[in-house]
């Protein structure tokens, strides 16, 4: 989830992922998915619409 909401701030985000190897991992990106998508739902009900794109973007990174 901290990934997630500082996707908008480019070096903390870097940090955090320095700070948690294990996104890095294959259980990281099956966490990463599962809060990218918890977080586009709350999105799509108002929640924090400007984390859309990079959402989507860090969705694709994964993929």
């Amino acid at each position: 989830m901290l990934l997630g909401y500082s996707l908008l701030a480019p070096r903390f985000a870097e940090r955090v992922r320095e700070t948690f190897p294990v996104l890095d991992t294959e259980a990281g990106r099956v966490a990463q998915i599962i809060v990218i998508t918890e977080l586009m739902q709350s999105a799509s009900r108002g929640d924090h619409p400007e984390l859309v794109p990079a959402l989507r973007a860090l969705a694709e990174s994964l993929a």
